[in-house]
């Protein structure tokens, strides 16, 4: 931790709290890094083993890797990140949408907000680009701080909250992580497909869509009993604001 906050140069102090049991680390790692609490726990539990060469094997069987210092490694993946070089985060390999397709289950939703925005007068490869960047650094438009306050909560809960970010801030691919969403079906100039990842009494869906000239966007809501349907009920004022202001700051952006 410490070369990496030197090779960020970053200046970082370790303070030794030994009352931390594994669980209360695990839930602390969770919520102030984009790690979920299932692999924050195997981190944390995996320190109590210590990771030093035992032999020469490794030299030995592969001479041809010349291995690089810790802190030009750190150095090295900074850049690609910076650089969009990154080929996969271990963050898109994360949650149910990578395991199953869900494209088609959509058909299920109970509830959906559906906003329609005439696009006649613009680019329809600007209206995509506008909306294929939502998130990540960019946020979410002017509520942006109530999908934060979405984001922290779902955090506490054990989610997996707004800080994964996303890999490109330009370019999306189907299994990509979006903050809470995962990319399950884009297809240029025309549409985009969220799955949700945050904790919900349900199963949830975020739908940009170009149809000749409207703008479709649509959230799809399929709840788990009545709890799931209080959920909906009690966010439609909030659906409002939020879903209205985004449509619309997708248009101005383009």
């Amino acid at each position: 931790m410490e070369k990496t906050a030197l090779a960020l140069g970053l200046k970082r102090y370790i303070i030794p709290l030994p009352f931390l049991s594994i669980r209360l680390s695990s839930y602390w790692l969770n919520l102030f890094t984009p790690v979920p609490y299932g692999v924050a726990k195997a981190l944390i539990e995996g320190l109590k083993s210590e990771v030093v060469i035992q032999n020469e094997n490794a030299k030995k069987y592969f001479p041809h890797i010349k291995p690089m210092s810790y802190i030009d490694a750190v150095k090295k993946a900074v850049k690609e990140i910076q650089n969009n070089q990154v080929i996969s985060r271990w963050s898109d390999r994360y949650g149910k949408a990578w395991d199953k397709d869900h494209t088609k289950e959509i058909a299920d939703a109970v509830f959906v907000d559906r906003r329609v925005e005439d696009i006649s007068q613009y680019s329809q490869e600007n209206i995509y680009k506008s909306f294929i960047s939502v998130g990540g650094d960019f946020g979410w438009f002017d509520y942006d701080f109530l999908w934060k306050i979405r984001g922290v909560i779902d955090k506490i809960i054990g989610g997996v909250g707004l800080k994964r970010g996303r890999r490109d801030q330009f370019n999306l691919r189907v299994g990509d992580s979006l903050d809470f969403w995962k990319v399950i079906d884009v297809q240029e100039n025309k549409r985009l497909l969220l799955f949700a990842q945050m904790k919900l009494p349900g199963t949830a869906w975020l739908e940009f869509k170009i149809d000749g000239d409207k703008l479709i966007q649509s959230a799809y809501f399929y709840p788990k009993g009545v709890w799931g349907r209080l959920y909906w009920y009690i966010l439609i004022p909030v659906h409002y604001f939020v879903f209205n202001n985004m449509i619309r700051s997708i248009i101005k952006k383009a």
